[in-house]
């Protein structure tokens, strides 16, 4: 049986039980997640850099009508699509890239607040952070619910070195409205209505950019989701 694994920007979609699949219009003709434009010493998507808030939320879940999905992880790869960026830059350049800007993170408070913070981010409490709750420790990177790709030169950008999605990330759709799954497992997602794995993996992304950045334009990777089903 083939399991089909959705990632949307929404919870829900009128007549649907998952959130539509993802489809901004992407430099070079494909389709994915746009962040946005980041200006020297932020992040996008931003609202307020003092109130910590401003950031991409995703939602995964899966067409499986009876099992989980298990090992659900997510890492960063080679954009994979019609390369979109300027000519003298590449997909390999650009993977290069955001290694490199992960690896290089020094920011030790949430919001880049003092300009040293680069490269994407991921907070597994999506749910936390859009409710607000979460408040200045969102997205802190010595918090277990954040991780940052490229970080050491080696974390998040293989299979190997994938982040299991946090238990904090679970949640399943109640009537429209979000709540967190009763009994969440790292690395699970349950079927839809499973109220106890929860049906939804609620996460946050950030691309940070630090004030010493030199150059501008686009960068473009893949944000790949991995995961196992045994029915």
């Amino acid at each position: 049986m083939t399991v089909n694994l959705r990632v949307s920007k929404q919870l829900t979609d009128t007549g649907s039980d998952l959130g539509p699949a993802v489809s901004d219009a992407l430099a070079g003709g494909g389709t994915g997640v746009d962040l946005g434009q980041v200006i020297n010493g932020q992040y996008t998507p931003i609202i307020s850099q003092i109130g910590n808030t401003g950031h991409q939320d995703i939602y995964l879940g899966h067409d499986a009508t009876v099992d989980p999905i298990t090992d659900v992880k997510t890492f960063v790869a080679q954009f994979s699509q019609t390369y979109g960026g300027p000519g003298t830059s590449s997909a390999a350049a650009d993977i290069a890239t955001l290694i490199a800007k992960g690896q290089s993170d020094n920011e030790a408070t949430a919001n880049n607040s003092d300009g040293l913070a680069s490269g994407l981010r991921i907070e597994h409490d999506g749910r936390g952070m859009s409710t607000g709750s979460l408040g200045a420790a969102g997205f802190l990177p010595s918090r277990a619910q954040v991780d940052i790709y490229g970080n050491n030169g080696t974390d998040g950008i293989d299979l190997a070195s994938a982040f299991d999605v946090h238990v904090d990330a679970m949640v399943f759709n109640n009537a429209g409205s979000e709540v967190d799954a009763t009994t969440p497992v790292t690395g699970q997602i349950g079927k839809v209505t499973d109220t106890v794995l929860g049906d939804r993996a609620h996460v946050a992304l950030r691309f940070n950019l630090e004030t010493a950045a030199p150059d501008g334009g686009i960068l473009q990777w893949d944000w790949v989701v991995g995961y196992s089903f045994t029915a």
